[in-house]
């Protein structure tokens, strides 16, 4: 007769009984941010990795942020993107031209030709970073 089914209503704040005089922001409440269904599209494709060094700075990646990787996604002329080279990580920016090459974002860029890079694998973009200050 019965269920022990809770049933999730994401709405359920707004139905809260209260006594006394209401706060006049009670209409503005919003659901709580749910930073998976923010940041992450395709569960199955994303993974996180934690960045280290300050090649990407000017892009808005520093020491220890979390970058969120979709290795679902094709790179487009000047993603970002992480890649493999022999047994390294790499952060970042991908140009696709007459040659494809990796260059970082800061103050003394290097360039990387991957056309003559044979251990190279392309892990995924990043769609995201987290900075923790």
């Amino acid at each position: 007769m019965f269920s022990n089914k809770k049933i999730r209503d994401d709405f359920s704040h707004k139905k809260q009984k209260h006594s006394g005089f209401p706060s006049p922001a009670s209409d503005y409440i919003e659901n709580p941010i749910d930073l998976n269904h923010l940041l992450i599209k395709r569960p199955s494709a994303t993974f996180l990795m934690r960045f280290k060094g300050e090649g990407m700075i000017l892009s808005g990646i520093k020491e220890d942020s979390i970058l969120i990787i979709d290795r679902s996604l094709d790179p487009k002329n000047g993603d970002i993107v992480v890649v493999s080279i022999g047994d390294e990580f790499f952060c970042r920016k991908i140009i696709i031209g007459s040659k494809k090459s990796l260059i970082t974002n800061c103050l003394n860029n290097s360039t990387k030709d991957l056309d003559n890079i044979l251990d190279f694998k392309l892990l995924g973009v990043v769609i995201s970073s987290i900075n923790i200050y």
